[in-house]
C-alpha cells in the first residue's frame, strides 16, 4: 500500500487537517516533473529558472505544513503537560488522605493537610482514576503516532522531491528544519508516557507493573480484525445467506393458509426485524471506519475492546442464521418429525436471552455489558445525566416499537398458550401494547428535560425536542382511542378520533422532517454554491446527502401508504404493520449515517479525540500550587534537555 493511503488510514479522525499535507505536496511533484520545459532545443536559462521558482514554491508550501503540524503539537502537547500534572495531583492527593506523610502534597503544602477532611467528600474512586489516566495514556500514544507519521511524511516527500527533480535539496531542508522542529523533538512526550506509566503502576496498581501495563496498553496502529472473527462472520453470513434464501422459497412453494400465514409473521416478524437492524448497525459501522467517522469516540466506548465492524457482522450474521434455522424448522416442522412447532420461537427467544446477559467474560462481554448500561440509564432517564449513547439508543428503540410490541405479542403468546386459554393465537392488541408504543418517546421526551435542566445555557432546542416526541405519544393515545371506538362507528372516516389521529400524525410527521434535516443532520446551512442546501464540511459523496433528505422525507409519510392500503383491503392489518416496521428501519438506517457525522464534525472542531473524563474542580489555591509545581518540572526538563544537546 502505498504511503499517501496508509497515512489516511492511519490518521486519527478529528485531527485530520492537522496532519501534513502528504498528498497535495505528491501532486505538486508530479505536476512540477510533467510541466517542466520540454522540445528540441529549451534554453539552459529557462529550465534553471523553472526548477529554481518550482523550489522555491515547493518548499514555502512545506514551511507553511511544518508550522501548521508545529503549532497543533505544541498545543497539544501542553495541553496533555497540564493533565498529567492535575492527574499526578488528584493521585497524590487520594495517598495524602490515606498516609499523609508518604505524600508530596503534605510535603509541599501545608496548607492542605488543613484541607484533607474537607477533600474527602469530593475525592475521586479510584474506578474513575484509573478510567481517566487510561484514557491520557491513549492519548499521549496517539500524539506519539501523530509526530512519527508527520516525521515520516516530511522524510519521504523530501526523498520524493529529491528522486524526481535530481536534486538533494530536499533532504537538506529535512535535516535543516525538520529534525530540528518542534514537533520532532520526542523527549519532553517519551517522558509524560513513561511517567504516565509510572504513575498507574505507582498508585493504581499496587507497582505491579505488568498489570498495569495490560489496562494501559493501546494497540498498534492498524492493527486488524483478529482472523477468528473474520472467519466466524463469513461462515455464519454464508449459513445465513443459504438460510435466507431456503426461508423464502419454502414460504411461497409451501401451501400456507392465511391463518397459519398470520400466525407465522405474527411469532417471527419480531426476530426477523431485529436481524435486520442488526444487519444495519453493522453496514453503519462499516461506512464509518471506512470514512473516518470515530464511533468508538462518540459512543464514549474502551477503545481497547471496541466492537468493531467485523464484530458487529459476526454478532448479525449468528443472529440471522439461527433465525432461518427457526423459521426452517417451523415451516417443514413435520418433514423434521417436530409435534409442536410453537415451541421454536421460544428457543431462540431464550437463546438470545441467554446469551445477551450471560455474565461470563465471553462471547463480546465488553460491547454487551456497555449495552445493557447505556439500557439501563434510558430506562430510568430523568435520573441520570443524558450523554450521546443514551439518546441515541433511545431513538433506535423508537424505530424499533413495532418489534418491540411482536416481542410483547410472542411472550403473551406463549403466557396464554401455557394456560391453554382460547385466545393464545390471536395477537390483537391490549392496552399493555399502547403502553409500550409510548415508551420509547417517553424515554426520549425524558432525556429531553433532563438535558435541558443541565444545560447551562437552558437552550430552547431541548425543549423543542422533547414537543417532538410528545406528539410521538399523543399519536399512539389517539389511536388507541380510535380503535376502541369504531364500533360506534358504521363507516371509518365517521369517527372523529380517525381525524384526530391524522391530523396529529401530519403534525408529527412535518415536526419530525424539519428536525431530522435542520438538528440532527445540521443541513441546509448553504443557500449558494456546490453544496446548496447542505453544509460547508462533508464527509460522504455530496449525491448521499440529497438522496437522505428525499428519502428520509418520504418515510417519515409512509404511514399514509399503510393507511390507504389497508382501507383499501390491498393489505391486511399485519402486513401493514411489517410495512411501518422495515420502512422505519431503513429510514434510521441513513438516519445513522449523518447523525453521527453531524457529532464527529463536531469533536473536529474540538480537536477531541479521547474521553473528557471529569475528576474534580480545583480550587484557586490547588491551581496555583499546580501551576508551581508545572513550572518546576518545565525548569528541570529544560536542564536536561540542555544536557543532552550540549
Amino acid at each position: 500500500m502505498k504511503f499517501g493511503k496508509t497515512l489516511d488510514n492511519l490518521m486519527v479522525p478529528e485531527w485530520r487537517h492537522q496532519y501534513m499535507n502528504y498528498n497535495e505536496l505528491k501532486q505538486l511533484i508530479r505536476n512540477a516533473v510533467s510541466n517542466a520545459p520540454s522540445g528540441a532545443r529549451p534554453s539552459n536559462d529557462s529550465v534553471i529558472g523553472y526548477y529554481r521558482d518550482f523550489e522555491e514554491l515547493f518548499f514555502t508550501t512545506c514551511r507553511g505544513e511544518l508550522t501548521k503540524v508545529n503549532d497543533f503539537f505544541a498545543h497539544k502537547q501542553a495541553e496533555a503537560h497540564r493533565k498529567l500534572a492535575t492527574l499526578n495531583y488528584q493521585l497524590d492527593r487520594r495517598r495524602a488522605q490515606q498516609d499523609p506523610r508518604g505524600s508530596s502534597i503534605s510535603r509541599g503544602s501545608a496548607s492542605s493537610r488543613t484541607r484533607q477532611t474537607e477533600d474527602k467528600r469530593k475525592m475521586p474512586s479510584i474506578k474513575k482514576l484509573r478510567l481517566a489516566m487510561s484514557e491520557f495514556y491513549l492519548s499521549l500514544i496517539m500524539l506519539q503516532n501523530y509526530q512519527t507519521l508527520n516525521m515520516t511524511a516530511f522524510r519521504k516527500i523530501c526523498k520524493k522531491y529529491d528522486k524526481n527533480l535530481k536534486s538533494e535539496a530536499g533532504f537538506s531542508w529535512y535535516e535543516r528544519f525538520v529534525l530540528k522542529s518542534t514537533f520532532a523533538m520526542t523527549l519532553q512526550l517519551d517522558r509524560m508516557i513513561t511517567d504516565t506509566e509510572d504513575l498507574y503502576t505507582e498508585y493504581l496498581a499496587n507497582g505491579d507493573r505488568s498489570k498495569a501495563m495490560a489496562k494501559l496498553r493501546v494497540p498498534p496502529l492498524g492493527h486488524r480484525t483478529p482472523p477468528v472473527h473474520v472467519f466466524s462472520a463469513g461462515l455464519f453470513l454464508g449459513l445465513f445467506l443459504v438460510g435466507a434464501v431456503m426461508c423464502i422459497i419454502s414460504y411461497f412453494s409451501l401451501n400456507l393458509s392465511p391463518e397459519l400465514r398470520y400466525t407465522f409473521v405474527s411469532l417471527f416478524r419480531g426476530p426477523i426485524s431485529g436481524v435486520t437492524f442488526g444487519f444495519c448497525l453493522a453496514i453503519n459501522i462499516k461506512v464509518y471506519e471506512n470514512v473516518g467517522v470515530n464511533h468508538v469516540l462518540i459512543f464514549e466506548v474502551e477503545r481497547r475492546s471496541a466492537l468493531g465492524a467485523m464484530g458487529s457482522l459476526e454478532i448479525a450474521s449468528f443472529f440471522g442464521y439461527m433465525s432461518t434455522l427457526s423459521i426452517l424448522l417451523y415451516l417443514l416442522h413435520k418433514e423434521f418429525f417436530i409435534a409442536d412447532p410453537n415451541f421454536i420461537p421460544l428457543v431462540q427467544l431464550a437463546v438470545v436471552v441467554v446469551l445477551f446477559v450471560n455474565p461470563v467474560p465471553i462471547l463480546f462481554y465488553s460491547a454487551r455489558m456497555w449495552l445493557l448500561t447505556v439500557m439501563g440509564r434510558v430506562l430510568l432517564s430523568p435520573f441520570f445525566f443524558v450523554n450521546f449513547a443514551d439518546f441515541w439508543v433511545a431513538d433506535q428503540w423508537t424505530s424499533l416499537v413495532v418489534s418491540i410490541v411482536d416481542h410483547y405479542y410472542l411472550v403473551r403468546f406463549y403466557v396464554r398458550y401455557f394456560l391453554d386459554r382460547s385466545d393464545a393465537f390471536e395477537f390483537e392488541p391490549d392496552y399493555a401494547v399502547a403502553v409500550i408504543k409510548c415508551l420509547p418517546a417517553w424515554f426520549r421526551f425524558a432525556q429531553s428535560l433532563r438535558r435541558f435542566r443541565d444545560s447551562e445555557s437552558k437552550s430552547t432546542d431541548y425543549l423543542i425536542n422533547a414537543l417532538k416526541y410528545f406528539l410521538s405519544i399523543g399519536e399512539v393515545i389517539f389511536a388507541t382511542i380510535q380503535m376502541q371506538t369504531i364500533t360506534q362507528y358504521t363507516e371509518l372516516f365517521e369517527s372523529p378520533w380517525t381525524w384526530a389521529y391524522i391530523t396529529i400524525c401530519i403534525v408529527s410527521s412535518i415536526y419530525s422532517v424539519f428536525w431530522d434535516l435542520l438538528m440532527d443532520f445540521g443541513l441546509f446551512r448553504v443557500w449558494k454554491g456546490e453544496n446548496l442546501f447542505l453544509r460547508d464540511n462533508l464527509v460522504y459523496p455530496r449525491w448521499l446527502y440529497y438522496f437522505v433528505i428525499v428519502e428520509n422525507t418520504l418515510l417519515r409519510f409512509v404511514w399514509i401508504l399503510e393507511f390507504v392500503l389497508v382501507y383499501q383491503d390491498v393489505l391486511a392489518p399485519y402486513n401493514g404493520k411489517s410495512l411501518i416496521c422495515f420502512s422505519e428501519i431503513v429510514r434510521r438506517f441513513f438516519w445513522n449515517f449523518l447523525r453521527l457525522e453531524n457529532e464527529h464534525l463536531y469533536n473536529c472542531g474540538q480537536f477531541r479525540a479521547t474521553r473528557d473524563i471529569f475528576i474534580t474542580r480545583l480550587d484557586p489555591q490547588e491551581e496555583r500550587f499546580l501551576q508551581s509545581v508545572m513550572d518546576k518540572t518545565e525548569d528541570l526538563a529544560r536542564e536536561r534537555r540542555d544536557k543532552k544537546y550540549f
